[in-house]
């Protein structure tokens, strides 16, 4: 439910954002090898990009929020009311754009997932997002780096995968929560205290 309420706060900070009916939802809760996790993003030799934000406080890991070039650019047309289709490359401008919607959703997404943490087992739960930083590189390569704490920890890695529709239509952007070691197991006792 937690999650649920962060996607749902997320969307409403997003349609706000970008002016539009924009929907973030959760799609799977995913436990698997590392090997298996890098795919998610789908393979292939085209480049991805990405938003990579920290998540600190009671709670830690990383939020990711990854496109291809077309639907980030498209973002950055949309916010800037240019013509779709207008941005043809990442400058400056554009990249300022991808960054501050992952900031924007990524700060809800907490947000609401904090609040219901806390009504629920009834003590205060803080997460505190960092400001993304703007990646691009081969899914595979990305998706190693923001896996690489849990790895280290053991086989699997475990996942928040949620999927976006924006104006009806679904959109081509992936956010993932990934939680490392030590919050799995405070997420662990958490819920604990809930039962």
């Amino acid at each position: 439910t937690a999650l649920h309420r962060g996607a749902a706060e997320a969307s409403i900070a997003l349609a706000q954002w970008l002016n539009c009916p924009t929907t973030m939802s959760i799609d799977s809760i995913d436990q698997c090898s590392l090997e298996d996790a890098t795919s998610v993003l789908g393979e292939g030799d085209n480049a991805v990009c990405m938003c990579l934000m920290e998540m600190q406080g009671t709670l830690t890991g990383h939020m990711l929020l990854a496109f291809d070039d077309n639907s980030g650019l498209f973002v950055s047309d949309l916010l800037l009311s240019r013509s779709l289709g207008t941005a043809d490359a990442w400058g400056e401008v554009e990249t300022s754009c991808v960054l501050e919607t992952m900031n924007i959703a990524g700060s809800a997404y907490l947000n609401g997932i904090a609040r219901d943490l806390a009504v629920c087992c009834g003590q205060s739960i803080e997460l505190i997002p960092t400001p993304p930083v703007f990646l691009r590189d081969f899914a595979e390569s990305l998706l190693e780096t923001a896996f690489l704490d849990q790895a280290v920890a053991g086989n699997d890695v475990v996942f928040a995968l949620a999927n976006f529709d924006f104006s009806g239509k679904p959109l081509r952007w992936t956010f993932l929560l990934i939680p490392d070691p030590a919050s799995l197991q405070r997420l662990s006792d958490i819920l604990a205290e809930m039962k």
